[in-house]
């Protein structure tokens, strides 16, 4: 039975280490829920970029928020200190806009095809953020690629 102890203290650590409520996207990032009613933060790790913000929050959008994939999700503000998590960095979402946020762009307009994670009220579908998460990194042990 010495194992128990190590096992509280091990689930103790794992429950300090996230904020309440904080949620685990299919790409490990971490989605909080803010105070801000249909508003959340997705934390920064080393190497993300603006696809696996919007894989996490398209995620989160749609599996605790119960958005359909027709919804559109906002950039609240952009890439900055996070609200939940000192020292890291975040991407602040919304699927609940003010006007002036709502009228934000869409990729597309202006002819920029590029996908923002600074712009606020640059906004994507929940079906086209979604789509994100299936995106695959080359790896060379895979064995798709290598027989």
């Amino acid at each position: 039975m010495r194992l128990a102890p190590l096992s509280l203290a091990l689930i103790a650590s794992l429950a300090t280490a996230l904020p309440a409520q904080a949620y685990i996207a299919e790409n490990r990032l971490v989605v909080t829920p803010l105070s801000v009613p249909g508003s959340f933060e997705v934390i920064s790790r080393p190497g993300t970029g603006p696809r696996e913000f919007w894989c996490a929050a398209a995620s989160y959008a749609q599996t605790q928020l119960g958005r359909p994939t027709t919804s559109r999700i906002f950039i609240e503000s952009g890439l900055g200190p996070a609200q939940t998590e000192p020292g890291k960095s975040a991407v602040v979402y919304t699927v609940a806009p003010t006007p002036a946020l709502a009228q934000g762009p869409r990729p597309g307009e202006g002819g920029n095809y590029f996908v923002s994670m600074r712009k606020p009220g640059f906004n994507l579908s929940v079906s086209h953020a979604r789509s994100f998460c299936s995106d695959r990194d080359f790896d060379a042990g895979d064995s798709d690629w290598f027989p």
